[in-house]
């Protein structure tokens, strides 16, 4: 039988949303949107759109600079 540790589900999106969060190459207003989110306890599927869409408007009115990758 095996000892190893198997992590939580909140352990894992953790992790990849830290390791989303150095990624140059990703838009990080979106990243940060997801991760303000999960910190408040309202990451569902509506918000998360919702969050997208208001970083998106930002981005193309020019109150955000966009990322050059």
């Amino acid at each position: 039988m095996t000892t190893e540790n198997i992590r939580s589900a909140a352990k894992v999106l953790s992790d990849f949303l830290d390791e989303q969060s150095k990624d140059e190459h990703l838009e990080q207003s979106s990243v940060s949107a997801i991760i303000e989110l999960r910190s408040k306890g309202k990451l569902t599927r509506t918000n998360l759109l919702r969050q997208l869409e208001d970083a998106r408007s930002r981005v193309l009115k020019g109150d955000i600079q966009q990322d050059k990758g």
